[in-house]
Parts: C-alpha cells; structure tokens; sequence
C-alpha cells in the first residue's frame, strides 16, 4: 500500500495520480500498472436532481393556508370577531412573499422581490398601528423599512456584479451598510423623538464596521497578507 509524498493520503493500487491533490504516485517497488478494471469508473456522473418549483410553491401555500383557516375560526368563535387573528395572517403573508412566492418565478428578480418583501413589510406595520392605534409608522416603521431595503438592494447589486467581486470586499461592503444604517435608524429616532441631529451610541456601531471595512479592503489588496493570515490559520 503505497501514500501519498505531498498529503499522505493513501492510495490504492489503480491510482497513477493521488485522488486528493493529483500528484504524480511514484513507488518503484510498486511500478504503476493498468489494472483491468478501476474500483471506480472514468467519468464521474452528475445526476442534478430536478425539483419542480411551482409544485413545491403550492404544496407550501397550502401548508401556510392551514393556519390562516385554524386561526380565522377560532378568532370567530371566541365571539369578538376578526381582531388577533389579522397579526397571524399578517405574519404568515410576509413568510409567503419572502420564502414562498420566488419558487412560483423560473428565475429570482432580486429588485421585484426585494420590493415585494418591502411592500408587505410596510402593510403589515400599517396594519399593526391601525389596529393599535398607534401614530408610529409614518415617523419610525416606513423610514427604518425604507432605509433596510435600500442597503439590502444596494448589497445586493454588489453581490451579483458581473465583474467577480471578492469575498473581502463583499463583507467590507457589507459592514459599511450596516454601520451606516445604525446611524439611519438613530437620525429617524431622534428626529421622531425632537431631540435633533444627535448622535449618541450610533457612532460605537459605526466605528467598528468602518475600521473592520478598512481592514477587509486592505487584506483584499495585499495578496502576502491574505497568504500570511491563511498560513497562520490553517486555510
């Protein structure tokens, strides 16, 4: 039985090549020879496994329709009509739209369904005001969900460039976007509250993200220091 001299995997008798790294098998005691069947065939198949999207978009539709129908009758027969039973419904509507609804498309539109999401976010939180009386969304909920959906679509443009993106870059990107919508989110705080342009605990969020975006970019562009730092870890 014969190892191999880079990894130290080892190799059976048919292997010419270490299956692991593809490095020539020389053993001269044991010279290479063709056996008359290999232990495995040439060509690996690849069987992709074909699922029918809309039938699994119904199957969960009518999963999630179970609930609507349990939780609508119990909300009648506790006698006070539809009340409780409109925050379930609403719940389950925005699981439909973000998990449900793209198995219905052929291909995922990242900006349909990206505003999809949006939109049943804001109705659900109009919803939750009306029906408690609340005077809140206009001044927090539709901002803060306007806000969440711009560095969402804007991250995921970045991702889905045609021009390769490199994973530093992406969580560089990724934690710009979030350090600025932690200031986005306490401006529209203070302004609903009165208490003007006042940045308090925003900026101990903010400045973690920028100094850690840095680094990424940084790191990104010096190819020995992302070969140093996967030494010393073990990549």
């Amino acid at each position: 039985m014969s190892y191999c001299v880079n990894c130290g995997v080892e190799l059976a008798e048919s292997e010419k090549y270490c299956p692991l790294c593809r490095t020539e098998v020389l053993n001269p005691r044991s010279p290479y020879r063709e056996p008359a069947e290999l232990p495995y065939p040439k060509q690996v198949e690849s069987i992709a496994s074909h699922l029918d999207r809309r039938f699994f978009a119904s199957i969960a539709t009518f999963v999630l329709l179970i609930p609507v129908f349990i939780t609508i009758i119990c909300d009648l027969l506790s006698g006070g009509g539809l009340s409780w039973s409109a925050y379930v419904i609403g719940a389950l509507a925005i699981l439909f739209v973000w998990v449900v609804m793209p198995f219905y498309f052929k291909k995922y539109n990242y900006p349909f369904f990206l505003a999809a999401d949006c939109l049943i976010v804001l109705l659900y939180l109009l919803l939750i005001e009306r029906m408690g009386g609340g005077r809140w969304f206009l001044r927090l909920g539709m901002p803060i969900t306007l806000g969440v959906t711009v560095c969402v679509t804007a991250l995921a443009v970045i991702y889905t460039l045609k021009n390769r993106v490199s994973y530093l870059m992406k969580a560089a990107c990724t934690l710009f976007a979030a350090g600025l919508l932690v200031v986005f989110i306490e401006l529209v705080i203070r302004l609903d509250q009165g208490g003007g342009i006042v940045f308090r605990w925003s900026p101990y969020a903010l400045i973690p993200c920028v100094l850690l975006g840095l680094m990424a970019i940084v790191v990104s562009r010096r190819k020995n220091l992302r070969e140093e730092i996967r030494r010393r870890l073990f990549f």
